[in-house]
């Protein structure tokens, strides 16, 4: 009787396997609260329950993600919406399936109360080596300020050491870190580029056109059963920190629950929509424009990049 509920068993296994999808699953950075809906949608079941087998693969601090989607490594990954237009400028046509957040974090942290984003004019800014300034170097060119950037890979060491005036840091993260290293602020300090006419969303879901072409229910799968992990994070936020935890752990990042807790209830006020406060998962027309606006006068789009190229199959 036992074999047979063994076999029963295994028969079962095969079957509910059978026909699974496989995909990896690239974000864009190492493993924390910033990727939340992907970590619940895989610890829940959600993926499986699409009938996908969803590995997902961060990169490492020195190699953007979209080196493992150009490679093939990975089906599909998320970009903030400036990066992946400048690699849509560079010829690699991507699609937007799915936009989680809908406004922008970036922001730059000065040593001296600053009056004004001129204050910083022939200053050392430290910014990311491995991606995520476009915005920031269009942004600097358009308000016509000369920086010298400082490239730093994870840490905030480029900072607390004074060996930069000033820093580009995320909301939910670096700046968090400069806290947690006892640096304190006043509010002059703190220039959020959202405040500075550059409310352009961040992280948003994407794979190549070829692969969109070819897989289009595989990728409806997957931006569904995601946007109901982010759904329940929202609805659960303490256990999906849990669920967090765990994946740093496995992963053996260095952090604490303070420091994911504050990211995670960043992470989620940013998926709001800014005028709804609602979460519409949808890229506005509005953004593109914004991004082809300032990227395109400031010489960082060669061309006007379209609402249907980057969303349309």
């Amino acid at each position: 009787m036992y074999r047979l509920k063994l076999i029963a068993i295994l028969l079962f296994s095969c079957l509910m396997s059978y026909g699974q999808e496989d995909i990896v699953f690239s974000p864009q950075w190492t493993p924390q609260a910033q990727f939340v809906g992907y970590y619940v949608a895989e610890a829940k079941g959600f993926y499986k329950d699409m009938g996908l087998n969803v590995q997902i693969v961060h990169p490492s601090a020195s190699n953007p993600c979209i080196n493992r989607l150009k490679s093939g490594s990975s089906q599909i990954i998320t970009l903030q919406l400036p990066t992946a237009m400048h690699y849509i400028d560079q010829g690699i046509p991507l699609k937007n399936v799915l936009q989680v957040l809908q406004n922008n974090s970036q922001m730059i942290v000065s040593h001296k109360p600053l009056k004004s984003i001129h204050d910083l004019d022939g200053k050392k800014v430290g910014t990311w080596y491995v991606g995520f300034s476009e915005l920031a170097y269009a942004m600097a060119r358009q308000q016509k300020v000369e920086w010298e950037w400082v490239p730093f890979i994870q840490h905030v060491n480029l900072y607390v050491s004074k060996a930069v005036d000033a820093t580009m840091a995320q909301s939910y993260n670096e700046f968090f870190q400069l806290k947690l290293a006892g640096q304190r602020f006043q509010d002059s300090q703190l220039i959020y580029l959202a405040d500075i006419g550059c409310n352009i969303p961040e992280d948003g879901i994407y794979v190549t056109a070829d692969y969109y072409k070819a897989h289009p229910h595989t990728v409806d799968k997957f931006v569904r059963a995601s946007r109901q992990g982010w759904e329940w994070a929202a609805s659960h936020p303490e256990e999906a920190l849990d669920i967090v935890m765990d994946v740093v752990r496995k992963n053996g990042v260095k952090t604490n629950r303070p420091a994911q807790r504050w990211m995670l209830k960043q992470i989620l006020e940013l998926t709001n929509d800014h005028k709804t406060g609602k979460r519409t998962y949808r890229l506005e027309p509005e953004a593109v424009n914004l991004v082809n606006q300032l990227m395109g006068e400031t010489g960082y789009l060669n061309r006007t990049i379209t609402y249907k190229e980057i969303t349309e199959p």
